[in-house]
């Protein structure tokens, strides 16, 4: 952490709690702005029409709800497997 940043918060941690709320939502006020010009300028990499056709016997006839829990039990497999 740069010193400039550690005086920063020494300062922050020298003001009341009321003065620390103002800061926090100064902060937050800040990020959520400098997110939404991002956001606001950055353009998709794909567009949804770009991935049709990309596997149309993916199913292979199987039922979607039925191919989704079998996702879902794969992952669940996989995270077991990680923890042991």
């Amino acid at each position: 952490m740069s010193l400039s940043i550690e005086r920063v918060l020494s300062e922050i941690d020298q003001l009341t709690l009321v003065e620390q709320m103002q800061v926090l939502e100064h902060l937050v006020k800040q990020i959520k702005q400098s997110v939404e010009a991002v956001a606001v300028t950055e353009k998709p990499k794909h567009k949804v029409t770009d991935f049709y056709g990309i596997a149309p016997n993916l199913l292979e006839g199987m039922d979607a709800q039925v191919w989704v829990n079998q996702l879902r039990d794969e992952w669940e497999d996989r995270e077991a497997w990680k923890s042991t």
